[in-house]
């Protein structure tokens, strides 16, 4: 099951949204949780200031009223303050003896909410103050006693509400701005994504042996060397292939001639297969040195390009860009290790370093590798220094019979023996606990087995097999040492 987040999946576009939309938007949510906070402390600390010099400006003003009688006065200056001020809810106004003289209640609903009580002192003295929600109290001397007292509600609920609004606003104001940042990284993703979009398109292309490549102008700097790098290559492989096609249907229609010829004489079938051998590993040498060395210099050519697109992408801090160069380089290591691969099976390199037996030794390995159902084992005397027409000829030969052991025979164990006979032939032996089959005028005729026949005829070898249903296959190859 894919996992519903994975970033490595996304496209650029969707890797510079997420660069342009994420920042911001954490921005915006801290910038806003901080601001809140702010706010409401500031609300707080603003409210009781306010409380309490309201509630001084109350107790000043009222004097003369507590005094006379005139609360009428009193309660229209609070109903203005309260018209005036959202934050104040609730004003009393009561005597000395704690008698209510005005009361005015707003009718709105608060959630909180801090009270505050002023004395009303016979003359203009320093007066005391009791903060109800700090349950503090300053006291300055006086010399009568209060005339009574005001006590004063306050809410900070307007002030966190009219805050709210401004930072709404700055919200917006900045939303507006992640909406236009996002527009132009969609914009540069766009201009960004369609000159690698050719090139992943043209590699893919080139993969799959299609080298009509084509690439959309526009692109500057290292993207421009990239794809002039990838068409260059382009025309270098459609170059090579037409060339390789031409030549393979010279040398086809060549063999061809020759095996027609074959038929004339078994002497003269002998000398033309086994030119027709020496021509195809030439053939095949051939192809696999213009390989190596065209195709392999280009690949490396646009890799070190790719590299050094990726390095610069790193430096700038665009990892967009960089992962796209890095699957670039991937995908030419891919096709470099397909070509690599090419060139193992055309020219069996391994002859040349380890002779035939370890040539034979790593061919049993892989194909136990392969098939994990057949144990193949492998028994090899020491050997002397073999002409390259026997041990390629000997190579190709257990090739086409492990071949057909993996395919054809559902064996458990396959035992490859290779030994000398005398001083003058060496013995391939390859045998298998299969299924077999019967032996008649026609078993020996698969092509298989009829390749493996001619490649020994031509060198003057002998070839056996002997098989029966249900007791597996035993072949027995014999050549002579040196080239007859």
């Amino acid at each position: 099951m894919k996992p519903w987040f994975d970033p490595s999946r996304w496209s650029i576009a969707s890797r510079l949204l997420m660069l342009a939309l994420l920042p911001t938007a954490l921005m915006l949510v801290a910038g806003n949780a901080s601001m809140y906070w702010l706010s409401l402390r500031d609300a707080a600390t603003e409210i009781r200031e306010r409380g309490r010099s309201v509630a001084a400006a109350l107790a000043e003003g009222s004097r003369y009223a507590v005094v006379s009688g005139n609360a009428e006065a009193v309660e229209r200056t609070v109903r203005d303050l309260m018209a005036a001020d959202p934050s104040l809810i609730a004003v009393r106004l009561l005597d000395r003896d704690r008698r209510v003289i005005v009361e005015v209640v707003s009718p709105a609903v608060h959630t909180q909410s801090v009270e505050f009580e002023v004395s009303i002192e016979s003359q203009p003295i320093n007066v005391d103050t009791f903060d109800v929600a700090a349950n503090t109290q300053s006291a300055g001397r006086r010399s009568g006693p209060p005339l009574g007292l005001v006590h004063v509600r306050m809410s900070a609920d307007p002030v966190v509400a009219a805050s709210v609004r401004r930072l709404a606003t700055g919200s917006a104001l900045v939303l507006l701005a992640t909406i236009a940042s996002l527009g132009i990284a969609l914009m540069l993703a766009g201009r960004l994504r369609e000159p690698l979009k050719d090139v992943m398109q043209a590699l893919r292309r080139l993969r799959d042996g299609r080298y009509d490549v084509r690439m959309r102008p526009g692109a500057t700097g290292e993207l421009a060397e990239l794809q002039s790098a990838v068409v260059e290559m382009a025309k270098g492989l459609r170059i090579t292939h037409e060339q390789l096609e031409a030549e393979v249907a010279a040398r086809t229609a060549e063999l061809s001639e020759a095996m027609q010829r074959v038929r004339i004489s078994d002497e003269e079938k002998g000398r033309l297969i086994a030119r027709g051998n020496e021509l195809v590993e030439d053939e095949r040498r051939r192809i696999s040195t213009e390989i190596h060395d065209d195709l392999n210099a280009v690949l490396v050519s646009v890799r070190m390009q790719a590299e050094a697109l990726s390095s610069a992408a790193a430096e700038q801090g665009h990892t967009e860009m960089q992962a796209a160069a890095t699957r670039i380089v991937e995908l030419v290591d891919t096709i470099y290790a397909r070509a690599r691969a090419i060139v193992r099976k055309l020219r069996p390199e391994i002859i040349d370093a380890l002779g035939l037996a370890g040539a034979a030794e790593e061919t049993v390995r892989s194909f136990a590798e392969l098939d994990r159902h057949c144990k193949f084992e492998l028994v090899a005397e020491p050997l002397p220094q073999l002409p390259e027409a026997v041990s390629i000829a000997a190579y190709r030969m257990l090739q086409e019979a492990l071949s057909n052991v993996a395919k054809h025979a559902g064996a458990s164990r396959c035992r490859v023996t290779l030994r000398l006979l005398g001083q003058d032939r060496i013995a391939l032996v390859v045998e298998d606990d299969g299924r077999g089959f019967a032996p008649g005028p026609y078993a020996s005729r698969g092509l298989g087995l009829l390749g493996i026949r001619e490649r020994a005829a031509a060198l003057q070898g002998d070839f056996e097999f002997e098989s029966a249903p249900g007791r597996g296959t035993r072949l027995t190859i014999t050549l002579p040492v040196a080239v007859p």
